[in-house]
């Protein structure tokens, strides 16, 4: 998964919590969606600190050794 994978499933997961908040469910199903919107806003925070953390890998001011090691995580790798 890219950078841009992990920020647009982050922002998927965020949207299907959303969506999970305007479910009407009977009082004794509500602790299973609130877990459920739980684990999805979880997983969205996931994915973006590891957006966030290869395009800080990225941006950084490094030797092109360095680069190359973030591109691989970033999903971004070259060929040398």
């Amino acid at each position: 998964m890219t950078s841009s994978d992990h920020y647009l499933e982050a922002e998927r997961l965020l949207e299907h919590a959303a969506a999970m908040a305007s479910q009407n469910v009977a009082s004794d199903h509500l602790p299973e969606l609130l877990g459920r919107q739980r684990l999805a806003v979880d997983m969205a925070a996931a994915h973006a600190m590891l957006a966030a953390a290869a395009v800080a890998g990225l941006s950084a001011h490094m030797d092109p050794a360095d680069t190359r090691e973030w591109r691989r995580p970033a999903g971004t790798p070259t060929g040398g």
